[in-house]
């Protein structure tokens, strides 16, 4: 079964880290790319990306802030739905709790691709 994954994230270097690391988890995974939340809410309303199964969101970006971007992705996405995963450079001691708005996992952006690769085998379960 082919997975597809959206990043959300204002970084290219993230995006190019991420690639790596799923890469090495999960060879056969595809991945679509988003530098705001507008333009990933904007995409997913006009089908431009596949139906994202997993969405990674860093909860540090302009333009949006995270709660509202959680929503308008929600939104976008209607009747269909997408598991929604923080990625975050922020220590997970520091972050609130995000259970209410539907967030159960959350990633601290470790110190290299490997060990970010390692996150993705424990977070994502692929079938």
């Amino acid at each position: 079964m082919n997975k597809n994954i959206l990043l959300i994230d204002d970084d290219p270097d993230d995006h190019e880290i991420f690639n790596y690391a799923l890469e090495m988890a999960f060879p056969d995974v595809n991945c679509e790319h988003a530098f705001d939340c507008l333009d990933a809410v904007e995409r997913i309303k006009k089908g431009i990306y596949p139906h994202p199964d997993s969405i990674f969101v860093d909860v540090n970006m302009p333009a949006m802030e995270f709660p509202k971007c959680l929503f308008s992705i929600n939104e976008a996405l209607g009747a269909s739905s997408a598991e929604i995963i923080i990625l975050t450079g922020f220590q997970l001691s520091d972050l609130p709790s995000y259970d209410a708005l539907g967030i159960l996992k959350v990633i601290s952006k470790p110190s290299s691709v490997e060990m970010l690769a390692e996150k993705l085998r424990e977070t994502m379960v692929i079938q």
